[in-house]
Order: structure tokens, then sequence, then C-alpha cells
């Protein structure tokens, strides 16, 4: 820990912290201010226990930048806090020694308060006493509980935020900006010019990159700002705005739809997690260094799954999560494969293929990933990919992702090429719709950048949505094939039952029950020129743009959701009791309410499938 005299300069920033601090928001300025003049402030290393299990405080503690964790004498993770928020309060409420271990998992700034401080306010400003009031132990948990009520996980960013977005434009004198923030409260300042985001201004780039640096506060805001943010679409949930600021070290990210920016999300908006949410799980996975860290880490994401099942996450948002814990091991297998091959001599994009691409994984997931290569790639750079290849599936296999039975990975010379060689492949495949092309085409034709360059992921993709869309031979072809997996439903709206086996009399709710789906939404948004890759999204998207009856398509999404939450369900259950997880349900295992509702969601699968029939004539198709 170390600690320093406050300046006078500073008392002014420590007030306006404070001032956007609740339950210091409700007081008046010159209380704040005299709240200001009394703080300390040390800065603690990660890692350094801050108060530990039996300590006497005399302290209030405000978390002024990075993060902490309490844990109890059990070493039971209670919560997780960060900027604008206390700890301490339960020993100086109750004369008691301290019942959690506070430690710091980031370098942490700290505010320290005085109890006298404390004490008086509490005394003379009743909401101030009204917020503290609360039994420590019970207010750290019913904090907890209303966070993850408030802002859970699979939360749409847009029903996040709380507030209008706070702008200036790129013209605004520094002075100017800061006054704006001070006058709204906030830590960030979107930069925008004509509704174009073109910026961003924080609390910390006024310090560093102004007064430290001795910029003049009548310069344009333009000179200090970070342009060209990253940015996060509004309908991405809460745990994909995580694992973003996560990933790049940022403590503020604008959330954008196609109107232009709707507003800010923070690291303190988002802070609260458990230990086995895919935001920790991701921050994990870049910390190791070698292939053991995360094999370790890996084997967490069933008691992951486990935990968000048994919250009640929609059956989508918990494959996301799923998804998102392999992207992250995926890349970080590809850092490790640089690190020990060198960089690579020409440019490349690692793309996820299948149900990785889909964000559509769930706890029984092979891989399935390929290799598009810059234009100017040689047979002799051909080793070098093959060495990531081998390296990163190899380490995806160690991890629990088996390798793909139809050998559809990077490591086969053919699924490794030039960019070139990949738009001729597809061409062919698109112009010679062939049973076997067809059949690469359910895996193929859902593809998702993971990492290296993003336009040649980009490039391909579009170009195979302009020669897939009204290509009527093509795509009737791909439905007659997509009609060989019927859904489990016969005469008299009975289940038709696996015969053989160890699968006997169960339902294949793969690929009698999701993969219909997942056809239908494939056709119809190669014949639209959709580019969205998930299931739900391409429903989305085909009834946006008006190519699919919009209650068609919402009844699409809710069969998906059910018959892929029933699945969801077994394979925990099996997790729960040991065993390894499959897509093979017995119908006696299902509620009434279950089975039901599963012969409902057939029977749309099956009409939507008739109504595709007919629509390509695939009963002419041999």
């Amino acid at each position: 820990m170390s600690s320093r005299k406050i300046e006078p300069i500073e008392i002014t920033e420590i007030a306006d912290f404070l001032g956007a601090t609740p339950p210091f928001d409700a007081l008046d300025e010159s209380t704040v201010r005299t709240a200001a003049r009394t703080v300390d402030i040390t800065y603690e290393r990660s890692g350094t226990v801050m108060l530990d299990l039996g300590d006497a405080t005399d302290t209030l503690y405000l978390v002024r930048s990075g993060a902490v964790e309490l844990h109890d004498a059990s070493d039971t993770l209670i919560a997780r806090l960060g900027e604008h928020e206390f700890f301490g309060y339960p020993s100086l409420l109750t004369d008691a020694p301290a019942r959690r271990r506070v430690t710091a998992i980031e370098d942490t700034l700290v505010y320290h308060l005085p109890a006298s401080l404390f004490d008086r306010l509490r005394a003379q400003h009743a909401p101030f006493d009204r917020f503290f009031a609360r039994a420590h132990a019970d207010r750290i948990h019913d904090a907890v509980q209303e966070s993850r009520a408030n802002v859970p996980l699979t939360t749409p960013l847009r029903d996040v935020i709380s507030r209008r977005p706070v702008q200036a434009t790129p013209d605004t004198s520094i002075r100017d900006a800061a006054a704006i923030m001070q006058e709204h409260r906030v830590s960030s300042l979107l930069i925008t010019d004509n509704g174009r985001l073109v910026g961003l201004v924080t609390d910390r780039d006024l310090r560093n990159r102004v007064l430290a640096s001795g910029v003049a506060p009548a310069e344009p805001v333009s000179v200090v700002m970070t342009a060209d943010p990253w940015t996060i679409a509004s309908d991405a949930r809460s745990f994909e705005a995580m694992l973003s600021m996560s990933r790049r070290n940022i403590h503020h990210l604008p959330v954008v739809d196609h109107d232009g920016v709707v507003g800010m999300i923070t690291t303190t908006d988002l802070m609260r997690q458990q230990v086995d949410s895919p935001v920790y799980l991701v921050g994990e996975v870049w910390k190791q260094e070698d292939l053991e860290g995360l094999v370790e880490i890996s084997r967490r994401v069933p008691g992951m799954l486990r935990q968000v099942v048994d919250a009640g996450a929609r059956a989508d948002d918990a494959a996301r999560m799923v998804t998102a814990v392999t992207d992250a091991l995926t890349e970080r297998l590809i850092d490790l494969a640089i690190d020990r091959f060198g960089p690579p001599p020409t440019a490349f994009a690692w793309v996820a293929l299948g149900s990785q691409a889909r964000h559509e994984q769930t706890a029984h997931s092979d891989q399935d990933n390929a290799l598009v290569l810059g234009r100017d790639a040689t047979q002799d750079d051909d080793a070098y990919f093959n060495d990531i290849a081998q390296f990163v599936c190899d380490g995806l296999n160690a991890c629990g992702y088996e390798y793909c039975p139809g050998e559809v990975m990077a490591t086969t010379h053919r699924w490794r090429q030039p960019l070139s060689e990949w738009k001729r492949t597809f061409r062919a495949w698109i112009e010679e719709p062939r049973p076997k092309s067809l059949m690469h085409a359910t895996i193929f034709f859902d593809m998702r950048h993971i990492a290296g360059n993003a336009a040649l992921t980009t490039e391909l993709q579009s170009y195979v949505l302009e020669r897939t869309a009204r290509n009527t031979i093509f795509l009737a072809s791909l439905a007659a094939t997509a009609l060989d997996n019927q859904p489990p439903l016969g005469f008299f709206r009975r289940f038709v039952l696996e015969r053989h086996g160890g699968e006997k009399d169960t339902l294949d709710l793969k690929l009698n029950g999701v993969v219909p789906i997942v056809d239908l939404a494939r056709i119809h948004a190669l014949g639209h020129g959709v580019s969205a890759v998930s299931t739900i999204e391409r429903f989305q998207q085909l009834a946006g743009g008006g190519h699919m009856n919009a209650g068609d398509a919402a009844d699409l999404r809710d069969a998906h959701e059910f018959i892929a939450s029933v699945r969801l369900r077994h394979q925990v259950d099996q997790i729960r009791q040991g065993h390894e997880p499959d897509n093979y349900v017995a119908p006696d295992s299902l509620s009434g309410f279950e089975r039901r509702h599963l012969k409902d969601a057939f029977k749309i699968v099956s009409q939507m499938q008739s109504a595709l029939s007919q629509r390509y004539q695939t009963s002419f198709i041999s």
C-alpha cells in the first residue's frame, strides 16, 4: 500500500467523484466538498489484502478506480466491487471486526473517509443514513441479488442504459468538455460529429492527457480524445459488453444502433458477477501462459452452464455464453501458437464454422474451423500455418472440444487456403450443388471471424452471399438435402423414437429437433442475402427485411428456443449426475407440459418444411 498527501488542486476532483457517488449525490455541494477535504488516498497493488477477517477499522473505503473482491471465512466469493462502491461500513455500523476479506483484483485507487465523518453524515442526513442502514451481511447479499435481477448477464444493453448519451463535438474545448462531464456527473463524454461517434474522453484522459501533459484547457477536446473507440451494439447482451471490456482492458464502452449512439456502459454498471460467469472465465483465459492453464479453465465450463441454466437463462443466451468461452480459448491458443512459431508470413483469418459460428454451442460440441489466408500466400507459407492449425486444434481437443469426425478443421490442407482458392471452392459448391458439396454447405455457410484479419472473412462472406441470393437451383438442392432431417412426429401426433442401440426409445433433439430449424434459417438467409449467422438473428433479419412472414419467424424462434431449452436442461441434468452430456432425451423423462409443447414445436417445423418444399419443388429433385 502507498499513500500520499492530497494537494489542494485535487480536492475539486475528489468532490466531483463523491458528488457522483450515491449517497453523496443526495448531499449539498458544500457538504460534499467538506467531506472531500477529509479523504486519504491509497494505491493498492493487485493481490493486496486491504482488509482481512477480524480486522478492526475506523474507515469507510470507497473504490476510486480498479476492483476488489469480498470473501467470507470459507473463502466464498460474496461480491466484486468497482468504481463508486464502498466497503468497510459493516464494521462502522456494528463496531464489530471485519467479517469479509477484501482483496484488490486490479491495481486499485481507494479513498478513505474517517469514521467520524461517516457518523456525522448519518446523524445529519437521513438519505445518507438510510443508504447504509441495512445490516452488513444482508445488504451485501441484497446488493448482489438486486444487481443480478436488474442487470442480468443476458439483458440486452438497450435495457440497461438508464440515461441519454452525454456528448460534445470535436471542436468543444477541453474546459467545456470537463464542465459538461461535471454538470451531468459522468466519468466519460461521447464525442460526435453530425451524429457519428468519432471519439471518447474519460476523466482519466483529463488527468493523464491534459493535466499531467500540460495541454491547455482551451485546446479542442479532439486533441486528447480516444479516436474511433470500440463500440457495441444495443442488442448485445450485458455479458458480451463485459467480455469486450475485459478483453481490451477498457472501462467505458459506447453503445450504438443503426440510428447512432444510444448511450454508455461502464464496468461499474456490470461489475458484480460470480466466479463461474463467462466474464470471469474469459478473463482467466487471457491470463494463461500455457495449454495446461487453458485446460484447467475449460473444465469449469460445465459448471458455468449449470449455473446459468439453473438461474433461468434462455437456451439462446446460455449457448452464447458457452460459445464466448470457446472463442476466447481459440484466440488465446492462436496467440500462444504465434508466440511459439513466430509472426505469420502473410495475413490470415481464423474462422469458426457450424455451431460455434452461430453462437449455439452446448455442453456437447466438437470443433469446426478453417483458415483463410491472404492473397499473397504461397505454398512455402503452408508449413507455418499447418503448425499453427495443429497447435490450436490439438489445444482445443485437450480443452474438451473433440476433433471434428469429418476433419473439417484448419489442420486439413483443403480447409487452409488463400482467399482466392476459398472463392473458387464456394463458387463450385454453389454452381454445381452435388451431395458432398451440399453436406459441406451445412457447415461452411455458417462462418464467423475469430482472429486475424477480419477483412478476409468479410470479403469471403460477401462473395458467398452475392452468389447464393436468388440462386434457385442451389437453394432448391440445399432445401432437398435439409428436408432429410424431419421432426420426430408421426401419425396422431405421436413421437417417432430412435429404434436402435443405446439411444433406443429416445428423441434426438439435435438432429431431428434443432437442426431442421437451423437449416430453415440458413436456406432463407442465403436466399435473401441476409448476413446474420446465428439462427435467431437470421429469423429476426428475415422478418425485419420483409423476407419472411413475421408470425412464421416468431413461431420458428419460439420452437427453436423451446427445443433447445429441453435439450440443454437434459444435458445439465447429465452433468449434475456426472454423465457425459448427449442429445438423446427419453419422452418419459419429460413432464406432460414439455411433451405437449415439444409436439407443438415439431408441428411448426413440419409445416415450415412443407412450405419450403413447395417453394422449391423439392419433390422433383433427385
